[in-house]
């Protein structure tokens, strides 16, 4: 996964509502867009509505991201793994730039290579750990809008599930 941060000075109060507008929205696009299996409306439109709400969702999300990209410039993200769980998350670093231990911070976590717009979350940092030539950090996300709680925790239960899955599937192929 692509990740980046940055390092968080100001009251995380102030930028709240648009970045949790924003992260609520990347989310349900995310989830729309993995939905495998599409549930076939009746006569009433039902189905109709549906794909509506869909394409919506993901022009909502494309003027988000156009105007981000518009406004600042980028730092660049990079490729590393990452353990997504609700409360937090950690990730391997190299040591040329690392987040101080108890330090605030914008956490960008790219889900979906294909969307250049992140999930940007306010984190704490909690552990910041030596690991050969490398470092382990951890963060503990700062509280989050309920929506977007509830859309990340759909999203990593169905990452969990699909990693499961390939397990299963790559065990059966041996």
């Amino acid at each position: 996964m692509l990740l980046n941060w940055e390092t968080r000075t100001d009251d995380v109060a102030s930028d709240r509502p648009a970045e949790d507008e924003k992260n609520e929205r990347l989310l349900r696009t995310l989830l729309f867009s993995q939905d495998l299996h599409h549930e076939h409306g009746d006569e009433s439109g039902d189905r109709m509505v549906a794909d509506l709400a869909r394409v919506e969702a993901k022009l909502d999300l494309l003027l988000d991201m156009v105007s981000d990209l518009l406004r600042q410039e980028q730092s660049p993200a990079v490729a590393t793994p990452v353990e997504l769980w609700l409360n937090g998350a950690s990730w391997t670093s190299g040591t040329d730039r690392l987040p101080e231990l108890g330090g605030r911070l914008w956490l960008s976590l790219y889900i979906d290579s294909r969307l250049a717009q992140p999930l940007r979350l306010p984190a704490r940092v909690t552990d910041v750990a030596g690991i050969a030539e490398s470092f382990r950090v951890t963060v503990a996300f700062e509280v989050l809008d309920e929506p977007v709680q509830d859309l990340l925790a759909k999203l990593i239960f169905r990452q969990h599930r699909r990693m499961i899955a390939q397990q299963k599937a790559d065990k059966r192929s041996e």
